[in-house]
């Protein structure tokens, strides 16, 4: 079976287009800090379940962060699948590390040491195109009016997406 290549589709949001995941990240931390694009993230996770809809003054908003989103999942396994080329940090050791000055978020220990775990355990459980699938569900019921509630796996790729961005933060801090 032949591999297909995943593009960053980073011009969508950056203008240009990027194919090195750690360019991408750089550039995407420019753009937008880790907090806020997990808060918007959550947002648009709680009008899935409302019947109004999110930021209806400037839903163009929704479709930056979309793209975005889609961006890290992409490169997150991009990153993942070339693990030989782009795995280039060293993990930190637990003794270097303060348990009490550690703020883990939704990253276990071990992920926050080396957050390349997060791209394994994450896509050891989820396809790429599962993850895009949900994220556009989320979308679409974030900005529609429906009676059907949105499906529950939206939940998985929910934390999933929000982990993915923990540990490309930690990662771009990292390498810098």
């Amino acid at each position: 079976m032949k591999k297909v290549k995943l593009s960053l589709e980073a011009h969508i949001w950056y203008r240009e287009p990027i194919k090195n995941p750690y360019d991408m990240l750089s550039c995407l931390f420019e753009v937008v800090i880790p907090s806020e694009l997990k808060q918007y993230l959550s947002e648009l996770m709680v009008y899935t379940h409302k019947s109004e809809i999110y930021q209806q003054q400037s839903p163009n908003v929704v479709f930056l962060i979309y793209s975005i989103l889609r961006s890290i999942v992409r490169g997150c396994n991009k990153i993942r699948s070339n693990s030989n080329k782009y795995y280039i940090l060293k993990p930190l050791k637990k003794s270097t590390v303060a348990e009490s000055k550690v703020f883990l978020g939704s990253l276990s220990l071990d992920e926050y040491l080396n957050p390349y775990l997060v791209f394994e355990n994450v896509f050891e459980k989820q396809s790429v195109i599962d993850m895009e699938i949900d994220l556009f569900e989320i979308v679409e019921f974030a900005l529609g009016n429906f009676i059907e509630p949105p499906s529950t796996e939206i939940n998985v790729s929910f934390i999933n997406i929000n982990r993915l961005i923990e540990a490309c933060w930690l990662i771009c801090e990292r390498t810098e």
